[in-house]
């Protein structure tokens, strides 16, 4: 069950409602996480509008929650931390309390009282512990960029000393990710940001659109696609860092994290203008691939996979099979992985193993040995396709998970509400490499 939190909290996954009426937008938000907390799945699924319930069925819904309460922690409080309007939606914010996490739920209230979203994002104090390699001196910038009408901010980190530096744009994996590519108690792109200014290298790192346009993104739906998700901004960002003074506008390097590595050597190609990518942790299969492999992984860590986790699994590979056939319509909800068939097809469309090799720009491969969300088998696929890239170099580092950070033993989702800094030497390496090219 550990792997369906990960989809819900890390990728962001919305769920609907359709709500009671002459209730304020904080009771209706309470009231349907209630519902969910007390098991109470087919009631909470009845409260979700017709576009959600196509998307989420009370039986997913009871999956998604089981997987986060198993490595979590039971849900014990929650409560309103604060509501704002967006987009024509009330958004309410309820903090939530787990016995081993804190999460943000974000809920969505239309003006017709219709609870129209809710997804979990990680939940983190005022204050952030900088890691013991941050330098002592550094300077940042705050800016907006962005499309019209998809404006987003960003922090451009900036070394000690008189520029222009050499700068590297910092693009998120999958998920409603901030600036800092928070997940639970890390922040891997803020400590990417502090142990390059060290060694004299800019960053530029910005809040992703579905982190601060969600409710319009929503009414985008089924259309959506990663071309929306991220491409589009990170070109927006890399004309946007050309145009700083403080940035060497003939080094400016992309480091693509997750969906983001995926994604990198398209973003490269369309640029045309790129030094050179750094791809960390990057799968070199679809998302839709890696899902059944990642459930059998963390199904298994209690010794046995179970026969309802078998079905599961069966279940989504069922899924998988039908995205790669295109037997689902572009607008046809996917069971199991959330979302509509077109964003998955727009992914499964890419060719990334092909287009790296049409690159000609230094690319740098790094992979974490308890990575159990993009594994050693991907690593190997991007050194296959780039065997006979004259400037391509790749890292392999044991004790790295996911979010770049060591630790030791089998890694679990739970390990990501642990405090925790991306690895020093990780950071050495690339910003060596950077330096050599």
């Amino acid at each position: 069950m550990l792997r369906v939190w990960v989809v819900l909290v890390v990728l962001g996954v919305l769920l609907g409602s359709v709500a009671c009426a002459g209730e304020s937008p904080e009771s209706l938000s309470l009231a349907f996480l209630d519902r969910i907390r007390r098991g109470m799945y087919e009631e909470a699924w009845a409260m979700e509008d017709e576009t959600m319930r196509s998307l989420l069925s009370s039986e997913a819904l009871k999956s998604l929650w089981e997987g986060m309460t198993r490595d979590l922690g039971n849900l014990l409080t929650f409560e309103v931390q604060r509501k704002e309007q967006k987009d024509g939606f009330t958004l309410v914010f309820v903090l939530s309390h787990f016995e081993r996490a804190t999460l943000l739920a974000q809920v969505a209230v239309d003006e017709h009282q219709r609870i129209s979203g809710l997804y979990f994002v990680p939940y983190t104090a005022s204050t952030y512990s900088p890691p013991p390699y941050a330098p002592e001196r550094f300077r940042e910038a705050q800016a907006t960029f962005g499309l019209p009408g998809f404006e987003l901010p960003g922090t451009l980190t900036l070394p000690e000393g008189k520029g222009p530096f050499p700068c590297v744009l910092l693009v998120h994996g999958s998920g409603a990710n901030d600036r800092d590519e928070t997940v639970l108690a890390c922040k891997p792109f803020r400590d990417l940001a502090l142990g390059l200014a060290r060694e004299g290298i800019a960053t530029f790192r910005y809040d992703k659109r579905t982190y601060v346009h969600g409710a319009k993104i929503a009414q985008m739906l089924p259309s959506f696609t990663v071309e929306e998700e991220v491409i589009q901004d990170a070109l927006a960002a890399l004309e946007f860092l050309r145009k700083q003074k403080d940035v060497d506008a003939r080094r400016v390097f992309l480091l693509g994290h997750s969906l983001g590595g995926w994604l990198a050597p398209e973003i490269a190609l369309r640029d045309g203008g790129i030094r050179g990518i750094i791809l960390c942790a990057a799968p070199a299969r679809s998302l839709p691939e890696l899902v059944p492999e990642q459930m059998e992984y963390l199904f298994s860590l209690d010794g046995t996979v179970d026969e309802n986790e078998a079905r599961q699994i069966e279940a989504v590979r069922k899924t998988v099979v039908a995205l790669q056939e295109r037997a689902l319509r572009d607008d046809e909800a996917v069971p199991y992985l959330g979302g509509y068939a077109r964003y998955y097809y727009g992914l499964m469309e890419l060719r990334p193993l092909e287009d790296v090799q049409r690159l000609s720009c230094p690319i740098l491969v790094v992979q974490g040995g308890r990575d159990f969300q993009v594994r050693e088998k991907d690593f190997l696929l991007w050194k296959e396709a780039l065997s006979s890239h004259p400037q391509a170099t790749f890292r392999w580092y044991p004790l790295l998970n996911h979010l770049l950070v060591p630790g030791e033993g089998p890694s679990t989702p739970g390990e990501y509400a642990q405090p925790g800094h991306v690895d020093e030497t990780l950071i050495r390496d690339i910003a060596l490499w950077i330096w050599e090219h």
